[in-house]
């Protein structure tokens, strides 16, 4: 993949707080412009100083003082020789703490106001006034701060103002960029591995994405690989099912033939095993061949399984599974038997029988199945107990995955730890659940819940 170069993060990143830094110094130049060049209705911080120092003369011979000689920020007393107050504007706080502070030489107020003495013929004019920006207009310099407190507000509203305008661009730039890496990853989700793979401007995306272009190409060769493995398993299952069906056939028609002749009343009941399972089989080969055509099987939530004459067919299927393995095996059916629920019963039956063909093949000969089937809180409950060895630690942990067994010699006699596999894949679809467990007496003990 030929992707371009791209600009590094770390270089848009600089592009970003330089571009920040101009702004800031743009700001810092208007509002000086507009503040101390212009005087937008502010009078110069030192404004009240000049107005006192050019009428000191008139403030120290006029015979009364008045707030026109000075401005409007100022504020005044006359006081005797000995302190008394005389006539002003000072407040009645003030008029206390200005004459102390200048008794003890302080020629300051709190804040930035100053104190100013004027020797006259009635007595000492003291004056207050503040050394700060202020506003032209009374009711401004009422509600909002002097003007230097009013600028550091302003500059920092713009300030953050400009910060959200910049970091909303620069965050758009970065998910229009990241926005082609969740392309990539949403189409590869979606199994589409035939598109190209885009170009970034950050060369950090760029080497993401090259990653992601390679991954895509593995996974692609990868399943391609898999489809033409799988695409072979289903021709050769499909071929050995069709296979299976003529000598399939052959045992059907000679036992319908045997069945004809003169035979005892237990020949015939095995003959019907006989015919039963080879229906059976052919039920499977079908499904088996729907499947290697990729359908799925259908399974039929409408129709009702009756549990007490699915457990009879199933007893039927156990009793003649038994006999060939002279092992016994015992039913113990306690449930109502208008009970059913909603699946497809081949498939349920399937399942079920797998557990009781897996229980009777490690049992020993002449001994004995059991299975109880009974209904525990809204489940149908049945219990499979042999009397073989029971459940190794290992079988107990993983004997419901597919391809696991406790002997490994038992692939011997053809068995390849498929049984609980597909009998737990099948009970599943019913949501229900397999438990594996050891009988008190030794054996293995196989619980199938299934909810009602």
């Amino acid at each position: 993949m030929g992707l371009k170069k791209g600009k590094e993060l770390r270089s848009t990143f600089i592009k970003y707080v330089f571009s920040l830094g101009i702004f800031i110094i743009i700001l810092l130049i208007i509002n000086y412009y507009l503040i101390f060049i212009v005087s937008f209705g502010v009078y110069p911080a030192n404004y009240s100083e000049k107005i006192i120092q050019n009428n000191l003369e008139k403030l120290r011979e006029s015979p009364k003082v008045t707030i026109d000689l000075l401005t409007p920020m100022c504020s005044f007393g006359v006081y005797s020789n000995n302190g008394d107050y005389l006539y002003g504007n000072f407040s009645k706080v003030d008029q206390e703490l200005i004459w102390d502070n200048y008794n003890n030489s302080k020629m300051s107020s709190g804040g930035k106001n100053y104190i100013v003495s004027i020797k006259r013929e009635d007595g000492i004019l003291l004056i207050k006034y503040p050394l700060t920006l202020q506003y032209k207009n009374e009711k401004l310099r009422s509600i909002l701060p002097n003007g230097e407190i009013t600028i550091i507000i302003l500059f920092i509203i713009e300030f953050i103002i400009v910060l959200l305008l910049l970091s909303n661009r620069f965050a758009k730039k970065i998910n229009k960029e990241l926005k082609l890496l969740l392309s990539a990853t949403k189409k590869i989700e979606e199994q589409d591995l035939d598109f190209p793979i885009e170009n970034s401007n950050l060369r950090e995306i760029n080497m993401v994405l090259q990653g992601i272009d390679k991954m895509k190409n593995s996974l692609k060769i990868a399943l391609e690989e898999q489809w033409a493995i799988e695409q072979q398993k289903r021709a050769q299952i499909s071929a050995l099912a069709h296979d299976v069906k003529t000598p399939l056939t052959i045992v059907k028609g000679n036992v319908g033939l045997l069945m004809e002749t003169d035979i005892t009343e237990e020949q015939k009941s095995y003959c019907n095993y006989i015919e039963e399972s080879s229906e059976q089989m052919e039920e499977y080969i079908q499904s088996l061949l729907a499947i290697a055509r990729n359908q799925t099987e259908n399974s039929t939530q409408n129709e009702n399984i009756y549990v007490v004459k699915m457990l009879k067919h199933l007893r039927n299927q156990g009793n003649a599974l038994g006999k060939t393995k002279n092992i016994k095996i015992i039913w113990k059916i306690e449930i109502e038997e208008d009970l059913y629920i909603k699946g497809y019963k081949n498939e349920l039956e399937r399942g079920i029988m797998n557990i009781i063909a897996n229980a009777a093949d490690f049992s020993p000969n002449n001994s004995t199945v059991k299975i109880n089937c009974f209904i525990d809180n809204y489940h149908l409950i049945i219990e499979v107990i042999d009397e073989g060895k029971g459940f190794s630690p290992k079988m107990l942990r993983h004997g419901k995955e597919q391809l696991i067994m406790g002997d490994e010699s038992r692939t011997k006699n053809g068995h390849h730890g498929l049984g609980l596999y597909i009998a737990n894949t099948i009970i599943k679809k019913y949501y229900g659940d397999i438990v594996l467990s050891n009988d008190v007496n030794g054996g293995g003990l196989v619980t199938i819940k299934i909810p009602l």
